[in-house]
């Protein structure tokens, strides 16, 4: 399962009121290579999901994500912390052998 924050759902939903989706907003979460670990998390606006995808209901936000991606993913925790210095979506995964120092990538 991955769980986002009430603090995270309400600022996507602040950033992207309208996904165009007609059951509600949807965010898909990945991981491509880059980052300074290896391996980054990537958050986009999206208005369905494909066929195979796994969809985690959270409070008026779905979470989609790609069955490649998910054993990388399965218990993450996203969060948003608002500040000026150091704000933004945070990531807490029990699956990632190392992170970077800002926690926006992660390496296995």
């Amino acid at each position: 399962m991955i769980t986002f924050t009430p603090a995270a759902i309400a600022q996507w939903l602040l950033e992207h009121p309208d996904s165009g989706c007609p059951t509600g907003p949807m965010v898909r979460l990945s991981v491509v290579a880059g980052g300074c670990a290896g391996l980054k998390y990537v958050l986009e606006p999206v208005s369905g999901s494909a066929e195979g995808d796994e969809v985690f209901a959270h409070e008026g936000l779905a979470v989609v994500c790609a069955p490649d991606d998910l054993a990388r993913l399965t218990g993450l925790r996203v969060d948003y912390v608002d500040a000026m210095v150091g704000g933004g979506y945070r990531f807490e995964n029990p699956n990632a052998g190392r992170s970077c120092g800002c926690g926006a990538s992660f390496g296995e």
